[in-house]
């Protein structure tokens, strides 16, 4: 794998003579101002169970390959993510461990959990966030979320000492609103050797909040999880789906129909070497 860097040249000597890079300790991370979503991302078709993208709301209007089918979850296709937007984003940022503390199980990358095209929509006011940590030194790492114009809307220090596996991020009551039918990027960096540098592992994704239909407002207020998980994912609204369905696996570990739904929904999006990762508890 080719290592990933946080900007261009002229972005990292800009950003490094910035009080955001001047500290060791610095909380703040400024997000490349060149990643934005996908013009042409690539990709195929993703398939499964639960996931099934909704006509109307889907992925970038130059994306490749096809919509995913399933029985879970159904992406919406139509209102995709920003299509001016420079640059891509990744599910999936590149980090490099040292050889002796890799795993020959897990992945050694931080991985988003989203579809191929890194986009997804939510209900929600604040959504709740996936990501894989892979194994490291790092005690924090830094959370950021910016507006399609580039404008950062709430950033956040997580403690992520001896955590390896899937952390829900929950965005705070003081984090605001998310627009309906705005485009926004989320990015996670994590603070290696106690600090952010232009080599800095981060990876990234978009979000777009949507409004419910009555019927799906109407299965949200259900008690049955796996039953809101499902209805969530009946119409595309990926974010929900998966932050629902992990939060009830979360709490019942040794339930295989909730195990068997978990494997398929990640299947589905081609997470398969995520499946058995530790569910971490949230955080926000």
């Amino acid at each position: 794998m080719k290592r990933r860097y946080l900007a261009g040249t002229l972005s990292v000597i800009a950003l490094i003579a910035s009080s955001a890079w001047t500290s060791a300790n610095a909380v703040t991370f400024t997000p490349p101002t060149n990643n934005g979503s996908p013009s042409q991302a690539t990709g195929g078709a993703s398939r499964g169970s639960m996931f099934t993208p909704a006509a109307g709301n889907g992925a970038p209007r130059q994306a490749t390959g096809g919509a995913s089918r399933g029985n879970l979850f159904t992406p919406t296709v139509g209102k995709g993510a920003p299509q001016q937007a420079s640059g891509g984003a990744s599910r999936v940022g590149t980090y490099y461990l040292n050889p002796s503390t890799v795993s020959a199980t897990e992945p050694a990358a931080l991985i988003a959990l989203l579809p191929e095209n890194f986009y997804g929509t939510t209900v929600s006011e604040r959504p709740t966030i996936l990501v894989y940590l892979p194994a490291s030194n790092a005690q924090e790492a830094v959370f950021s979320l910016k507006d399609e114009a580039g404008n950062i809307q709430h950033q956040m220090k997580i403690p992520v000492a001896g955590k390896t596996g899937i952390i829900a991020i929950k965005l705070p009551a003081n984090a605001p609103a998310l627009t309906v039918g705005k485009n926004y990027q989320w990015f996670l960096a994590l603070k290696l050797d106690g600090q952010l540098s232009p080599s800095t592992p981060y990876v990234d994704g978009w979000v777009q909040r949507i409004q419910p239909s009555a019927e799906l407002a109407t299965a949200m207020q259900g008690q049955d999880a796996l039953k809101r998980a499902t209805a969530l994912g009946k119409n595309g609204v990926w974010y929900d789906c998966v932050a629902t369905l992990a939060a009830v696996y979360t709490a019942q570990p040794s339930n295989a129909t909730l195990g068997k739904e978990w494997e398929e929904l990640l299947s589905s999006v081609s997470l398969k070497q995520i499946v058995t990762a530790n569910l971490l508890a949230s955080t926000n």
